[in-house]
């Protein structure tokens, strides 16, 4: 019998041997859109966030929703409406599911932010328990994902950050309808006690994960032992990336796998955006203000960088991957933010003849 991860490299090779699918995450090309769309849909740019725009005084941590936005922040739709905090939303490559945080099975004796795992259709039905744990990202074909956890099960959060990790926090993957099933043993790829592994995004190739590390023993609200790391995604050639006395968060590739966005606490307290080549080199700072720039993801034709900026509107912008062009694209009522940006697969209704 095959190992999970040989299981696991095989899904991944049969998967890349047929890169070219018009399901990956990439920008499209007016001949493979005319093509999707003479087949009966088409992949839309689409931003799914979190918001509280239609109960904006309430507790986000127990009225945030999910929600849809065209890629020019017009158009919201509504997924969930619990009254339960729902968040970290990321929609799969082909466009037809989206996992998202709720801590919606959460016991009383339980932190407000203790997380789990969900996924729903892309019109908010079907939503599904998968697992405990936070921040979740999809493999490229859209049947794993990656995520981190507590490797005892037990584990509470470290800080009231929403999805905040717990002391004994692992990177896991896990195949999606294996969880959906209850089949599914879940593999920790880092197994690591005296660090605390989060933030994983799983690479457009396949092959790699990049996440964040940091020290057990390290202040947990300024951790300055933070560094970027990558791995296989069996768990195997670990690679450190950034090397600083500095905080780094949620790490998202480019969609050519080229390029790595980062929050970093650069020149101050609070987060920046900042931008590395794959392999840890050239690494430039985008932003420069005193509020917190974080969740960073590019577009998915890689013009733009979407994040959310704290401290004042906590509102979603955009910006060019070199430091220029930044747009507000939301704004009250309510805030929003904990966004990424993916492709939505859309029926196309074809005219009657």
């Amino acid at each position: 019998m095959q190992s999970h991860t040989a299981l696991l490299a095989s899904s991944i090779a049969l998967t890349y041997a047929g890169c070219q699918s018009l399901d990956r995450p990439v920008g499209l090309t007016p001949a493979a859109r005319a093509s999707m769309s003479a087949s009966g849909f088409v992949l839309d740019s689409t931003i799914v966030l979190t918001s509280t725009r239609d109960d904006p005084t309430a507790n986000p941590l127990l009225a945030a929703e999910i929600y849809l936005l065209d890629s020019a922040g017009s158009n919201p739709r509504r997924l969930t409406n619990n009254p339960w905090g729902d968040a970290f939303p990321s929609l799969s490559p082909d466009g037809k599911k989206i996992v998202f945080d709720s801590n919606r099975l959460r016991l009383d004796s339980e932190p407000l932010n203790t997380s789990d795992l969900f996924v729903m259709n892309t019109d908010g039905s079907e939503q599904t328990f998968l697992a405990r744990g936070s921040s979740a990202s999809w493999s490229p074909d859209s049947k794993w994902i990656s995520y981190h956890a507590s490797a005892s099960g037990t584990g509470l959060p470290i800080k009231p950050d929403p999805g905040a990790a717990t002391f004994d926090s692992d990177i896991f993957v896990a195949n999606v309808d294996e969880l959906i099933a209850g089949s599914a043993t879940p593999l920790n790829l880092t197994q690591s006690s005296s660090k605390i592994d989060d933030d994983p995004a799983w690479s457009p190739d396949g092959r790699r994960i990049v996440f964040t590390s940091h020290d057990v023993t390290d202040n947990q609200t300024n951790s300055v032992t933070t560094e970027i790391y990558v791995m296989n995604t069996d768990g195997t050639g670990l690679t450190r990336l950034t090397f600083n006395g500095e905080e780094e968060r949620g790490p998202s590739w480019s969609p050519d796998g080229t390029k790595i966005v980062f929050s970093c606490r650069r020149g101050g307290p609070d987060f920046e955006l900042c931008l590395m080549n794959a392999d840890g080199s050239g690494q430039v700072q985008l932003t420069d203000n005193d509020a917190g720039d974080l969740t960073a993801s590019f577009s998915p034709d890689g013009t733009k960088i979407l994040f959310h900026r704290t401290g004042g509107p906590q509102q979603l912008f955009t910006i060019k991957s070199d430091g220029s062009g930044e747009t507000r694209l939301t704004g009250p009522p309510g805030i929003n933010l904990l966004a990424s940006w993916g492709l939505l697969r859309t029926h196309v209704t074809k005219p009657r003849d």
